[in-house]
């Protein structure tokens, strides 16, 4: 009852403005971009070790999409597809290490709140979520992190506290430009690896582990390789397990590490490696969201809560084994590629929503959520208002392609409908078809088993590469260039972006469409 006096009572003030010719100031828009975070960490996608208690409380009042897939699973692709609602392969930024920039022509959703009179502006940690490839477009503001320059990136490898200056500089600016409309876009690196969680987080899921013990062991066993070039099983093991922690492994005492590997018998998927590294990243879960209940509870007050959407996505998830690889970027599977997402919004009921969606739907969802046309625009995204009021949204398969490199480019394409995962294989022109109902872990290829559904599921990236192709030519344009600094490519090499030289720069260009078999 209270919640129909009080929209009859909204209801009659929206008339009394609008008879005043005041109209009813549009909506805040907040999205918060958490890199690297899978769902299934988190306590409200159903996680038990108490990684997110103030996500899980805001998620208690927003719409969870349980079933979100990212466009491409690593960060710039990712990130400017959430904001332009296109296709990586239409909007250009693909290719790894230099992904290029994104055409000023396509439409950004800060260009479209911008020209509304929205106040906009994005706090990044940097990296590939920089404003050069095409991040800035329609921002008034995205700054560097203090101490940085223009060629420089800040991330959370150099900085491991990057995410508490940046949430201050947030909440400053929100104060700033509270009494106006706005767009704020937030981004964090802390969930990505290396995993450098305080130790106390750490401590919480190991709690015999000490930071300085386990430094000073680490420091003898390399100094030791180093010099002596003596190593045993238990050494080798605890410079492998410190890989995702501090980038062990990966200095001088690299050379002739990996032999000793195989010596050993010792794999990167071996389980005390995969146990130590999942402890690392749930304590980076719990640092994570112990800081950002700041900007939630910010978000949370009465002056802001009434009239403010808030998006809150990862752009990727992490493998830990699953596939036979850690990380992400190569691996088209639910563990890199399912995301979370969750929206709150003035008047929404909270509830979960089981369909599969992309975060190419955010764009225009948000702009619907906010009465702003979009018939002009051109989008690959559809809206999921209709899913957030509680109508089953119509299945629509959703597609990305796996990191692509220069030279070795777009190896790998996908699309998901349904329970159904088809994997094309570009180099080998073959393809693996998935049943997640049956096979939530995605370990079985069936297609052999099911040929018509996997001929369908073929068609269905036949059909959508030639709508990427007609896209192409009428939102985007080719690709920019935009050479990656040595600063930037250092840190992003800490980062764990690089895993061999690089490749010298080359005009950037459009990444090659499949040819998807005869």
């Amino acid at each position: 009852m209270r919640l129909v006096l009080r929209n009859i009572l909204l209801a009659a003030l929206a008339l009394t403005l609008a008879q005043c010719g005041e109209p009813p100031r549009p909506p805040n828009v907040v999205v918060i971009a958490l890199d690297t975070l899978r769902p299934d960490h988190l306590g409200c996608y159903g996680h038990g070790r108490g990684t997110s208690p103030n996500l899980d409380r805001w998620a208690a009042q927003s719409v969870i999409f349980d079933n979100a897939q990212s466009a491409a699973p690593w960060t710039a692709p990712s990130l400017v597809s959430v904001m332009t609602s296109l296709y990586p392969s239409v909007h250009g930024v693909t290719t790894f290490p230099d992904p290029g920039a994104m055409n000023e022509c396509v439409t950004t959703l800060a260009e479209v709140l911008k020209a509304r009179g929205y106040a906009t502006a994005a706090f990044t940690d940097g990296g590939y979520a920089k404003k050069q490839f095409g991040l800035g477009q329609g921002f008034d503001l995205y700054p560097l992190n203090e101490g940085d320059t223009p060629d420089e990136h800040a991330s959370n490898v150099l900085h491991p506290s990057r995410l508490a200056p940046n949430l201050e500089r947030t909440l400053r600016w929100i104060e700033e430009f509270k009494n106006e409309p706005f767009f704020l876009f937030f981004h964090t690196y802390e969930v990505h690896g290396p995993y450098r969680p305080p130790e106390a987080d750490l401590q919480a899921y190991r709690p015999e582990y000490r930071e300085q013990a386990e430094h000073d062991r680490l420091v003898a066993v390399i100094d030791r390789w180093l010099e002596q070039r003596e190593i045993d099983a238990e050494g080798v093991r605890l410079i492998l397990k410190h890989k995702e922690h501090c980038n062990a492994g990966n200095g001088p005492e690299q050379e002739g590490l990996y032999a000793k590997l195989n010596e050993f018998g010792i794999r990167t998927s071996d389980p005390d490696i995969m146990e130590f590294w999942r402890d690392l990243y749930d304590a980076e879960i719990r640092h994570a969201d112990r800081e950002i209940a700041r900007l939630l509870e910010r978000l949370e007050r009465a002056d802001l809560a009434p009239n403010t959407i808030v998006v809150i996505v990862s752009d990727h998830g992490e493998g830990f084994g699953e596939h036979g690889y850690v990380g992400h970027g190569n691996a088209l599977h639910d563990e890199a590629l399912r995301v979370v997402l969750m929206l709150r919004a003035p008047e929404l009921a909270p509830r979960r929503v089981g369909d599969v969606v992309n975060s190419i739907d955010v764009m225009p969802t948000v702009l619907d959520l906010a009465a702003v046309p979009r018939t002009s625009l051109l989008l690959q995204g559809r809206s999921l208002v209709p899913a957030l009021r509680g109508e089953k949204l119509p299945i629509a398969p959703v597609f990305t392609h796996s990191l692509s490199r220069k030279d070795r480019e777009a190896r790998q394409w996908s699309v998901r409908e349904g329970r159904w995962r088809f994997v094309w294989d570009e180099e080998r022109q073959q393809g693996g078809l998935f049943d997640l109902e049956s096979d939530p872990l995605e370990l079985a290829d069936i297609a052999a088993d099911n040929p018509k559904i996997a001929e369908r599921m073929l068609g269905l990236l036949r059909a959508q590469r030639d709508v990427d192709q007609a896209f192409r030519e009428r939102a985007s344009g080719p690709p920019q260039r935009y050479q990656l600094d040595a600063e930037t490519e250092r840190e992003l090499r800490m980062l764990g972006y690089f895993d061999g030289a690089t490749v010298p720069g080359s005009e950037p260009r459009w990444l090659p469409l499949p040819r998807l078999g005869p």
